[in-house]
């Protein structure tokens, strides 16, 4: 039975324009006036953290207060995150044809609300998130911790991301890896990549 194994932020939830919007506020309260097209860049390339410690060391104010201020604005904007274009159809329609759905996500304890606000909480047997204490990707452990609990095997088991370092963590837990990588997207694929799809409607 093949399993599906979502991140969620650029991959069913709509979320970068929260995200940037939230870390370009934070910066600028710590005195640094970036664009949203260079925060989006590093966020998406690499992790939206590199960007907050990247303003941190540039402005010298502590990581810490950097971080805490970026979660007071997502938390205040989490209500405009809304799902990825074919998002719940790519669900139901994999669901359907006998495949089981998992969340492994960077995101914190968000994560359900949203999806239930959203209306697809239903669909995942289970979701595994930052406050669950595995390690961040690339690191695959919470990929395997799914797998040993599931019986899930490698080779029908898909890790599904919109960064590289989704790709990684696939390749980490010995899974498949595919790249949701839309037109005009700012990243680079890895190369290590199983599939590259430009919609979710190509699942």
């Amino acid at each position: 039975m093949e399993a599906y194994i979502w991140d969620l932020d650029g991959t069913l939830l709509d979320s970068y324009p929260v995200i940037i919007a939230a870390a370009i506020k934070a910066a600028a309260d710590a005195g640094v006036h970036d664009d949203e097209a260079y925060a989006l860049r590093i966020a998406k390339q690499d992790m939206l953290f590199t960007y907050l410690k990247d303003v941190a060391e540039r402005s010298g104010t502590p990581f810490k207060n950097v971080r805490e201020r970026y979660r007071a604005y997502t938390h205040e904007m989490d209500d405009r995150i809304i799902l990825m274009d074919g998002a719940r159809e790519a669900l139901e329609r994999l669901q359907n044809a006998g495949a089981a759905h998992y969340v492994f996500t960077h995101r914190g304890t968000s994560s359900e609300p949203i999806l239930e606000r959203l209306g697809i909480l239903g669909y995942f047997r289970e979701i595994v998130t930052s406050a669950a204490g595995f390690p961040a990707k690339p690191s695959g452990e919470a990929v395997r911790y799914l797998m040993q609990k599931y019986g899930l095997k490698p080779d029908e088991t898909w890790y599904v991301g919109d960064r590289p370092i989704d790709v990684l963590c696939a390749e980490d837990a010995g899974v498949r890896s595919v790249l949701l990588l839309p037109e005009g997207a700012c990243v680079t694929p890895t190369g290590h990549e199983d599939r590259i799809i430009r919609s979710l409607n190509e699942l």
